[in-house]
This record gives C-alpha cells, structure tokens and sequence, in this order.
C-alpha cells in the first residue's frame, strides 16, 4: 500500500512518529472506487474519514429541493464530515466522488484508537478540524465581500482543473449564483 502522499500531508501538520505510522498503516483501508460513488449519504452516519490520495470529490446539501455543493476535495485532501462523524450522528450532506478514486478510509473507532494511544493523534486532529472551520470562515467572507468573478477566479486559483470534474450547475451553486450568471461570467472571460 502506498501511503506516501497521507503520511506527507500528516507529517506537515506534525511530526509522526513511526509507531504512530505503523499504527495508521494498521487501521487504514485502500479503496479503489469508481466515478460518482456516494461516499456519504444524508441521515446516514458517517463511519469514515477519507484521505483522497488521487481523485476530486465534492459535498452538497439539499436546500428547499435544490441542490445546494458546499465543498470540493482533491487529491491529497483529507475528506469528513465533520459533525456526523465525530458526533456519529446522522449527516446533513452527501459526499460524492466525481471520477475514479484512490482513497484511504479509517473508521470512527479506529481513530478513537488512536486517540487513546498517541497524543500526535489529537495534535493531527486539532489541526485538522481548524483548517475546516477555516475555510468554512473564508467561505462565509468570500460571499459577503467578493464578487462572484472574484468567487469564481479564486476558485479556479484553489482548484484549477474543477471544470473537469463537476458541471457548471455545481460550480454556480458554489458560488451561490445562478446557472445563467454563472454563464455570463463564463463568456466574460473567455
């Protein structure tokens, strides 16, 4: 197995020891999954965490019926949902793969394992879980302060093959304007 790219990222966030690596390595499950698999329904608990270690993959609500993306991963992104995840209750959102994926699972008790014996664990975690209440700050800002060109251009910045991979009704919904908008920024810039 082929760990490379997840041990690179965690070892960004804090040094990891190689019982911790060992430990990891144990508990980790390779998943080779093809294009649009539903990692994550809505109600359903989510039992995982993900690391994408090549793929693209994204997370979308339901609003009043409409769908409604509100994240992107790619490759060398750690995947969760958050709340249904280290709460185990019912999740809010799906999370769909987009093409074909190599993933890395481990489960809830797993990590909670991993608490137990390795302090790195809960560094790692820490980290990991201001990053997502990060963007999900820089989010909320972007759509208060930015233009949806600004929204749009900073988009590509972050992701920039993200047209490859969704449609354009997804990458409106992220910027939360309308496919016809959506259109018009598009021929703008061409």
């Amino acid at each position: 197995m082929k760990t490379e790219k997840l041990f690179s990222v965690l070892s960004s966030i804090h040094p990891v020891s190689t019982s911790f690596r060992q430990a990891v390595e144990k508990v980790i499950t390779p998943l080779s999954l093809p294009n649009y698999f539903m990692l994550l329904e809505a109600t359903k608990i989510a039992e995982c965490a993900y690391f994408l270690d090549e793929g693209f993959a994204m997370s979308y609500t339901f609003v009043k019926g409409k769908k409604q993306v509100e994240w992107f991963w790619r490759t060398g992104e750690i995947m969760v949902s958050t709340k249904s995840f280290f709460e185990q209750v019912p999740s809010q959102e799906f999370i769909q793969l987009r093409n074909h994926s190599e993933l890395f699972c481990v489960t809830h008790n797993s990590v909670l394992q991993l608490f137990q014996t390795f302090p790195e664990a809960h560094f790692i975690y820490r980290v990991i879980m201001n990053q997502y209440y990060e963007h999900s700050r820089e989010r909320t800002r972007d759509m208060q302060h930015l233009t949806a060109i600004e929204r749009y251009e900073k988009l590509i910045r972050i992701y920039p093959h993200v047209e490859q991979h969704v449609t354009q009704e997804h990458i409106a919904s992220y910027l939360g304007i309308a496919p016809q908008s959506f259109s018009r920024i598009k021929r703008r810039k061409i």
